[in-house]
Parts: C-alpha cells; structure tokens; sequence
C-alpha cells in the first residue's frame, strides 16, 4: 500500500493503514489532522460492519459537511482516507481500489 500516493491527490487531506486494533501502521497527514483518531475510527467503523453485517471484506465511504471519509479492509489492514468534500472522489475512490 502506498499511501504517500493517494496523498498526492489534490484535496486529499490524509490517509493511512491501521490494525484491526486501531493502531497506525503507515500514514500521512497534513498539520492539523490526527491520525490516531481517524484510524481509530477507522478500526471502530469496521467492527461494526463485520457485527452487523457480518462481512468480513467490506468498504465504506462517509460524507460530513465538508469532508469525505474512505475506509476500506485489506489483507495488509484497514485502509482509510480523509479528503475535502470538493475533491475529485472518482478519482480518490479508484486509486483506493487500485492500491488495495
């Protein structure tokens, strides 16, 4: 996973790999963003899915007033971009995919 790549989208605020557990494996963000609490999240958004769902493999994508949220599990761990509500999110989404 290379998320130094998925960074250089414009208006992609940050993005990383967490554990299953939550803790960062890889990230990059810009100054202001914390990254231990979005793959906190990350990790959280994904245990519900996998217990409600009961999914093991899955993605979501989260709109807010002026962000957009991407996570997504992989077999390297949970993967998880945040990105301005106005990026291009095709394009976010499709090198997502592509990197995971």
């Amino acid at each position: 996973m290379k998320v130094d790549e998925i960074t250089k989208i414009p208006k992609v605020l940050g993005a990383g790999l967490a554990t299953d557990d939550g803790f960062i494996i890889e990230s990059k963000f810009i100054v202001g963003y914390d990254p231990e609490k979005f793959s906190s999240m990350a990790a959280q958004i994904m245990k519900r899915i996998k217990k409600c769902l009961n999914i093991e493999k899955t993605s979501a994508i989260f709109y807010a007033s002026n962000s957009v949220f991407f996570v997504k599990n992989t077999e390297e761990g949970i993967f998880f971009v945040i990105c301005k509500k106005d990026a291009n999110i095709g394009l976010v989404k499709i090198n997502i995919d592509r990197k995971t």
